[in-house]
């Protein structure tokens, strides 16, 4: 390659033989020339991708497992060898079933047997049709004929008292008398509903029929005694500690009596 001054080619080269340049011009000697090297400029980066890179390998993709089938298998239930207690309890729950509808029925028959106790109205002229149901509680002393129970007002009070059937007169105690009356109430029960309880004092047992009230509320109940070879039915008065009964035209206390009682259980 040669490099050209700007005023045209270089002239013969000075040697010590030759001329030396004129004024103003060039003297050329050869000489090494050093040339600058430069490192090539550093390639463009890459372009960013715009797909993520495919990967390859050798790894081989499994497809997920599929469900597997259920099989239901069908089980036969062998049948169990007898037990020989299965007849005695089936036998016992029969039995308690019966015990059960027994026990029903005699809580029926005991309520039905209480609810025949009824009070019948009555006067003294038509009591004779009742002797075939009126309940008995006592006997006269001087001829033995019955005395029926009953309950009739008097003085604002409801008293239990006594009825002679056979003679067509029935009285209360009441005041310190034996008071007649004619128009009351008489007391009809079957004798295996009720029974007569002993006691004493004003004080009744369990079960005890309450027959009439004083006026202020308190209750009367059915009491009998015996007196003067009679029994005799008449009140109890709590609150008196006694039972009194009409007699010979007079009220008679007594403090030990019987209670006539429905059956209870």
């Amino acid at each position: 390659m040669s490099h050209n001054p700007p005023y045209g080619p270089p002239p013969p080269y000075y040697t010590a033989h030759g001329h030396p340049p004129p004024p103003g011009g060039f003297t050329y000697v050869p000489a090494p020339v050093m040339m600058p090297v430069y490192h090539p400029p550093p390639p463009p980066p890459p372009p960013e991708p715009t797909q993520p890179p495919t990967i390859v390998t050798n790894y081989i993709y499994q497809q997920p497992p599929q469900p597997q089938p259920v099989i239901v298998e069908e089980i036969t239930i062998q049948p169990q060898p007898s037990n020989p207690w299965s007849n005695v309890l089936s036998t016992a729950e029969k039995g308690l079933a019966t015990v059960g509808k027994g026990l029903a029925l005699l809580e029926t028959g005991l309520r039905n047997r209480n609810s025949n106790i009824e009070w019948v109205p009555a006067t003294t002229s038509d009591v004779s049709s009742l002797s075939h149901k009126a309940f008995v509680a006592g006997r006269e002393g001087w001829d033995g004929s019955p005395l029926c129970v009953i309950r009739a007002h008097h003085s604002g009070e409801f008293i239990p008292g006594k009825l002679a059937i056979k003679h067509r007169a029935a009285y209360v105690p009441h005041g310190g008398r034996e008071i007649p009356v004619h128009n009351f109430e008489v007391l009809c029960a079957p004798s295996h509903a009720i029974r007569w309880l002993p006691s004493s004092n004003g004080q009744v047992p369990v079960g005890a029929i309450a027959a009439g009230n004083t006026h202020n509320g308190e209750p009367l109940y059915i009491g009998r005694v015996r007196h003067m070879q009679s029994l005799t039915p008449g009140k109890v008065h709590p609150s008196h500690g006694c039972c009194y009964i009409s007699f010979g035209g007079s009220e008679i206390t007594h403090k030990s009596y019987e209670v006539l009682c429905r059956i209870v259980g």
